[in-house]
This record gives structure tokens, C-alpha cells and sequence, in this order.
């Protein structure tokens, strides 16, 4: 009898509760409707024994129904029978959770007056109401938690703050409201996807206005800085599969043609650092190449040269075993070929692995001097290495000659050099003697040898400075140094150069076709492979011999020597009215000072 009581007790507070939440989420229950609650049946079923917390089988309670769209008014009043707004349902959705999904401004001021958790989180995927906001777009929701101290950078179980998922779900809305709130936009979440990329996927707008977070400036110390490390993802985890890698931003601006983002300033600076790495790896592998070519080649003229040797000593032994023994033992005399390597390549390539090194060095020291050298070191390497390229056009037959002018007129100016070092000197130790500290040009040595150098070119100098210092030792020091010098020394470099220039230019076409035939050679050397591509029989067998067309009347084209003749004899025009204006010049300056 008394099991029976009890049965129908708990049949009675079922159906009390069935009835309540039957009530509650009805079709009247909308925010338009809220005038026809009926809050006499409600307080009724309340005092017949119904519990306001009672659940359903999610856990949803009363007020999970009232906080999606009934009046305060209902809520006040369960709150006022004892209803719990903390309780959370089976999945850890409290009422301030739905309140903020549904974006009901009402209802929520009225939860956090009255002390509801701000930061509680569902159970799995460990959200706030924030994340339940940012995700729905509920604007008003979003900023009226956010003023009432919600953690902006709250992150859930795959370590997302609102924002990323406010981007994820495309809301655009809520993501410009939380960035202007300070959101972190350069955040990533467990999977290594970026925030900034789901903005640049779907927001185009909002991933502009996001990127700025990326560019600071400090007009105080006149300098702007790039967090170009946002831009780029870390690596995923080794536990996820190979294909789950995430795409980077520039990636998907590529992809999508983003026009827009392209000409963002952080990502013109990514695209321009990867450039310049690219670069330095690019002239790295380039200078690796060329020095690996250049000691092949040694290698191989090397062997060549041993492999020769042997057969010369072989056919010479056998010509001795044949001679006859009454005349005179032949002295066999083993020539050496002297391989002289290529000075000014190696050069080159050793002022190109100091500028590598020294800039690798700034980079992790971080060194002003050093990165001053390096700049300074590169200033003189670019020269070098700009004459390095000429080499390739001795091939062609109207520069060639130019380019092997300069190696031969090496020589002429290392004999200038030292006939004005040999001047240069004693004249520096003499001014230094008499002018040195006095005059503004010359107090120290380095200013003294470029006055000096001035000088030579006849270039403005401080005469009337060392007048006052010394007269007559202005004028025996100043005058001997003009003559031997300006005079001297640069006419005989001038006629130097025009007798090489004239030597090779005289030769013009062979000098051409001279170097298209070493340059022939030095390939098939530095490429064995190319031997493979041809036959080695062809030319004993099509050229044994070549038939060409021929005709009396057609003769050699004089046209490109008589070009050649008229270019020299231009040259040595030029060379002697250069000649000419330079004593000139000389003349006039001296009397101009006299003056």
C-alpha cells in the first residue's frame, strides 16, 4: 500500500514537471507572445510540489526555455521560487549560454546583475557564452559581455578564441566588433590553422582591417615593425595525418586572387623577405656551383696534363730505343705546363664568401659594425663580380675583343702603378713635412694622399692655403708633382693603353673567333655528357671532305675589318686630343693660379 503511494507520488511530480516544461516550450513562448503567460498556472504547479530545477533527459531546465525568449519578468519570478540559473545541462549549457547564442540583450543583462558566470564553460568543447555569441553572430550579446569583463581571449578545447571562430562561421559582423575590443587576430589554434587565414578565406574586409594589428609604428623613434610570424603557421603536430598541414595566408591569397590583400603592407614585406632569402640562397648555390666548376676544371687539366706527360716520356723512350749508338745521348728535358689558375675568378668567389659569411654573422650577432662591413664589403664585391659576367661575352664577336682589352691592359696600369707609387711617395712624405696639419685638406694622412690623388687629376686643391703656409715650397712641390704626375705619368698610361688597344683591335676578328673556339673547348672539357649527344664519326665521315657553294665573283665581306680599321684610327684620334686637353688643361690651371 505504501509502494503504491509512493508510485503515484512520483507519477504526480512527473506529471507536474511535464506539465511546466509542456507550458514553457509551447509555441507561445516567443518574446511577442510573453503578455500570455500565464504566471497564476505557473505559481500553481510551483506550490502543488513541482520543482523549478527539475530537468529533462539533457538537463535542460525551465530556465534554459525561459532565457531563449521569455520575458524577465518569468525569469525573476522562477528565480524568486528557488530556480538555480548556475545549473548547467548534461552538456554544460547554462542559461547565460543561450541567452547569448540567441543574442536576447535583455535576458542577459538581467543573468549577469545577478551574478551569473561569465567565463562558465560547456563540458566538451569548453566554451563561454562569449564563444556561443561570436559563433551565432549575436552583436549585442558579443559587446554587452565584453563590457561586462568577459576574457576576450577565452580559448575553448582546440585553444580558439572567439574570434577564430567567429571567422570560422563567416561572421563578419561579430569579428570587426571584436577586433575593435583589441582581439587578437595572429592567434592559431590547436590545429594549426591561423585566424587571420579563415579571415582571409571568407572576410576579405575584416582580414585587411586585421592584418594592420601586424604593422606597428613608433613615431617617436622613427621606426615600424612587422610581426611577419603571425603570417606564417607553425608546423602541425606529428600525430595528425601528412595532408593535414595548414595552409598559410599568402597561400590563400594566391589561391583566391585576393587583388585586395596582395598590396597590404605586411604582406608586401613577407613577399619581399622571402625574395631577399630566396635570393641570398639562390647566390649561395650559384657560388657553391662556380667554385665546384672552377676546381673540377682544375682537376681535369690536371689529369689531362699527367696523361699527357706519360705519353710524351713513352714516345720519346721509344724513339731513344731506336737511335743509333754513335750519335750523342739525347738529353730528354720533361716539359712542364704551368696551370695558372684563374686569379681573378677565385677573387671573386672569395670576396663573395666573406660577403655571405659576414652577413650571416650579423644576422645572429646583430651587430651594427659588422653589418657596416658587410654593406661596405658588398659595395666593393658588386664591382668585381659585375667584370666576373663580362667573361661570358668574349663568345660574341663585336664585344669580345673589348672584354679581353681588359685583361690585357692589366698589365699597362700595374706598370703605371708602380711609376706612380715610385713618384707618389717621397712627394706625400714631402707635403706631409711642410703642409701636413697646416692646411684644412691635409691634416691628416688619409686626407693628404687624397689631396695629393686630386692633384694628379688636376682637380680643385687647396693652393692658396699652402701659400700662406710656404710659398716657395708651395710652388717647387705643387709644380714638380703636376709635372711628373698629370704630365708624366698619365700621358705614358694613355699611350700604354693605346698601343694595347691598338695591338688587339689590329687582330680584332681572330681575338673573336679566338675565344669562341676556347670557349668550344672549355665546354666540351667541363661537360664529358656532351659526348654522348654527337657523333665523334660525323666529321670523317661528312666532312672528308665538306662541299660548300662557291663562286668566283662572291669575295670576303671586307665590311667588318674596314669597320674595325676606321674604330682604331678613331681611337687614336681620341687619344691624342685627349692628350692635347690634358696639357692644355695643365697650362691654364698653373697660369689661372700665377694669376
Amino acid at each position: 500500500m505504501d509502494e503504491d503511494n509512493v508510485d503515484g507520488q512520483n507519477k504526480t511530480q512527473l506529471n507536474k514537471r511535464e506539465n511546466m516544461m509542456l507550458y514553457l516550450s509551447g509555441p507561445h513562448s516567443d518574446i511577442d507572445f510573453c503578455f500570455q503567460v500565464d504566471l497564476q498556472f505557473l505559481n500553481d504547479v510551483l506550490t502543488n510540489g513541482a520543482d523549478p530545477n527539475s530537468a529533462d533527459k539533457y538537463g535542460q531546465m525551465a530556465l534554459h526555455e525561459i532565457s531563449r525568449a521569455w520575458n524577465v519578468d518569468v525569469m525573476r519570478f522562477f528565480l524568486e521560487r528557488g530556480a538555480d540559473f548556475q545549473r548547467a545541462d548534461a552538456f554544460g549549457v547554462t542559461p547565460l549560454h543561450v541567452a547569448a547564442a540567441l543574442d536576447y540583450e535583455e535576458m542577459l543583462q538581467f543573468l549577469l546583475e545577478r551574478g551569473a558566470d561569465i567565463e562558465a564553460r560547456t563540458y566538451k568543447e569548453k566554451q563561454t557564452p562569449l564563444h556561443f555569441a561570436a559563433k551565432n553572430d549575436a552583436v549585442g550579446a558579443v559587446k554587452m559581455l565584453l563590457q561586462n569583463g568577459a576574457d576576450i581571449a577565452v580559448r575553448d578545447y582546440k585553444e580558439r578564441t572567439p574570434l577564430q571562430l567567429a571567422a570560422n562561421f563567416d561572421r563578419s559582423e561579430t569579428a570587426r566588433l571584436l577586433l575593435e575590443f583589441g582581439a587578437d587576430a595572429g592567434v592559431q589554434d590547436s590545429d594549426g590553422q591561423l585566424c587571420i587565414t579563415a579571415m582571409i578565406t571568407k572576410m576579405t574586409s575584416v582580414a585587411d582591417l586585421a592584418m594592420n594589428q601586424f604593422h606597428m609604428k613608433d613615431r617617436m623613434t622613427r621606426k615600424q615593425f612587422y610581426y611577419l610570424h603571425l603570417m606564417e603557421p607553425k608546423p602541425a603536430d606529428k600525430t595528425n595525418p601528412k595532408g593535414s598541414d595548414p595552409s598559410s595566408p599568402l597561400e590563400i591569397i594566391v589561391s583566391q586572387g585576393k587583388l585586395d590583400l596582395i598590396m597590404h603592407p605586411v604582406v608586401l614585406k613577407l613577399i619581399t623577405d622571402w625574395w631577399r632569402v630566396l635570393l641570398v640562397v639562390l647566390a649561395l648555390v650559384l657560388t657553391v656551383a662556380e667554385v665546384y666548376r672552377e676546381v673540377m676544371e682544375i682537376v681535369r687539366s690536371r689529369r689531362k696534363l699527367k696523361h699527357w706527360q706519360r705519353w710524351t716520356v713513352q714516345k720519346i723512350n721509344e724513339d731513344l730505343s731506336c737511335s743509333h749508338p754513335m750519335w750523342p745521348e739525347l738529353n730528354v728535358k720533361e716539359s712542364e705546363k704551368v696551370h695558372s689558375l684563374n686569379i681573378f675568378d677565385w677573387l671573386v668567389y672569395s670576396l663573395l664568401l666573406a660577403v655571405l659569411g659576414i652577413h650571416l654573422a650579423d644576422i645572429f650577432l646583430l651587430s651594427d659594425s659588422l653589418r657596416q662591413n658587410s654593406l661596405r664589403l658588398f659595395a666593393v664585391s658588386i664591382i668585381f663580380l659585375w667584370l666576373r659576367l663580362m667573361k661570358h661575352v668574349r663568345a660574341f664577336r663585336v664585344m669580345g675583343p673589348f672584354i679581353v682589352m681588359l685583361g690585357k691592359i692589366a698589365g699597362d696600369v700595374l706598370c703605371f702603378l708602380f711609376l706612380y707609387i715610385e713618384i707618389y711617395v717621397p712627394y706625400a712624405c714631402a707635403f706631409w713635412i711642410i703642409f701636413g696639419a697646416e692646411v684644412p685638406s691635409m691634416k691628416t694622412v688619409p686626407e693628404l694622399l687624397y689631396s695629393l690623388y686630386r692633384i694628379t687629376l688636376v682637380d680643385e686643391y687647396e693652393f692658396d692655403a699652402m701659400l700662406d703656409v710656404d710659398a716657395v715650397m708651395a710652388y717647387l712641390l705643387c709644380g714638380t708633382f703636376l709635372a711628373l704626375s698629370a704630365i708624366l705619368c698619365v700621358n705614358l698610361l694613355i699611350a700604354l693603353l693605346s698601343d694595347t688597344f691598338q695591338r688587339v683591335y689590329d687582330n680584332a676578328l681572330a681575338n673573336a673567333v679566338m675565344q669562341q673556339a676556347a670557349i668550344i673547348l672549355q665546354i666540351e672539357e667541363s661537360m664529358p655528357c656532351l659526348r654522348r649527344c654527337y657523333d665523334n664519326e660525323y666529321i670523317h665521315h661528312h666532312c672528308a671532305p665538306l662541299g660548300e657553294f662557291y663562286d668566283d665573283d662572291v669575295t670576303t665581306n671586307p665590311e667588318q675589318h674596314a669597320e674595325m680599321k676606321k674604330l682604331t684610327e678613331q681611337i687614336k684620334v681620341s687619344t691624342l686630343l685627349t692628350t692635347t686637353v690634358w696639357c692644355i688643361f695643365f697650362i691654364i690651371s698653373v697660369k689661372s693660379q700665377n694669376d
